[in-house]
C-alpha cells in the first residue's frame, strides 16, 4: 500500500475525546464548527482538558469531535502541530463565542507573539450556522477553513458532515 501525504499531513491520533460523538440533546439554535490547534506541550492532553471543560459549560452542547491530525507547521517552521475540529450547538452569537474561546486560550497559557507562532492552544471559529461576517474582529467562514488540510482532513473524517 502506498503512503499518501497531503500538504504536510502526517498521521492521525486518538484520545479520550477525539474522535467522539456525544449524546447531547440541546435546544440551542446555532451550530458552530471550532478548529483546535497547538504545538507546545502535550497537545493531545490539552485538547482533552479543553473538551472536558467545555462539556461542563451549559452555553455549549458538543455534538462531535474529529480525530487529531499531526501535520507540519506552516508559516513559521517549528514543531509539528496537532489539529482537530469540534461541532457544537449554542445560543450565543459568534462574537460572544470568540470572546469565550479567547478566555479558554488564555487559561491554557496561549500567547500571541507573532503570526503563526507556536502555541499551547489555538481555537478558531471556522463556520457559524452558514453565516458570513467580515470585520476587524471576526471573519466567517474562517479564511483558511476550506483550503487548509489541518481543517478539511479532520472535518472530512467526521460522520454526517
Amino acid at each position: 500500500m502506498e503512503k499518501i501525504c497531503i500538504d504536510g499531513a502526517k498521521m492521525l491520533l486518538r484520545s479520550r475525546y477525539f474522535p467522539c460523538e456525544f449524546k447531547t440533546f440541546a435546544s440551542h439554535k446555532y451550530t458552530a464548527i471550532i478548529g483546535l490547534g497547538g504545538n507546545i506541550g502535550n497537545t493531545a492532553r490539552i485538547f482533552d482538558r479543553f473538551l472536558n471543560l467545555i462539556l461542563k459549560d451549559r452555553r455549549f452542547a458538543i455534538m462531535q469531535s474529529s480525530p487529531m491530525l499531526v501535520n507540519k507547521a506552516f508559516g513559521y517552521a517549528s514543531r509539528d502541530y496537532i489539529n482537530a475540529v469540534i461541532i457544537l450547538k449554542t445560543s450565543l452569537y459568534a462574537k460572544e463565542i470568540l470572546r469565550i474561546m479567547h478566555c479558554f486560550e488564555a487559561r491554557f497559557k496561549r500567547t500571541r507573539e507573532f503570526k503563526n507562532s507556536p502555541r499551547t492552544l489555538d481555537l478558531d471559529i471556522l463556520y457559524f450556522s452558514a453565516k458570513s461576517y467580515n470585520n476587524n474582529i471576526l471573519t466567517l467562514p474562517h479564511p483558511g477553513a476550506s483550503s487548509r488540510p489541518s481543517v478539511f482532513i479532520p472535518l472530512g473524517l467526521m460522520k454526517g458532515v
